[in-house]
């Protein structure tokens, strides 16, 4: 038995999309809210072109988009920490390198610091929090 092939959601037209669910039809990829929950029709706040730019709630799954483009993804995002990407990593998690030799970096949030080290897994949730799970530690 083949698999059927995956077919990317911003590939379909609006008008071509009225009867998805996506949040059923596995077939189609789908943008993630910020919960992780698949959108069923995310074509919604791409239609709304001409509206006032602006923040918008998806009506089918409440992710916070903007009207008049494609919906945006919450998928979470991992990158993990080597000796060479300090500089990349920092940047894109809104930390600091720290230590010498481009060792570490620290993240701040919530007002508590922590510190990546090489080896370490940086990852990014759909609200935007960064967690750390440690290379010497298993995930839980």
């Amino acid at each position: 038995m083949t698999t059927p092939a995956v077919r990317n959601w911003t590939d379909i037209n609006p008008a071509d999309a009225v009867d998805l669910d996506l949040s059923k039809d596995l077939t189609i990829t789908a943008p993630l809210n910020e919960n992780g929950e698949r959108c069923p029709w995310p074509w919604e706040p791409q239609q709304l072109v001409g509206a006032p730019l602006g923040q918008y709630r998806c009506g089918y799954c409440m992710a916070m988009c903007v009207a008049g483009i494609p919906h945006l993804d919450y998928t979470p995002e991992e990158r993990q920490l080597t000796r060479d990407n300090t500089v990349e990593i920092a940047e894109w998690c809104g930390g600091r390198r720290a230590g010498g030799a481009n060792e570490l970096v620290a993240i701040d949030q919530f007002g508590d610091t922590e510190y990546a080290r090489p080896g370490d897994t940086i990852r990014r949730d759909g609200f935007g929090i960064f967690t750390i799970t440690r290379a010497d530690k298993p995930a839980v």
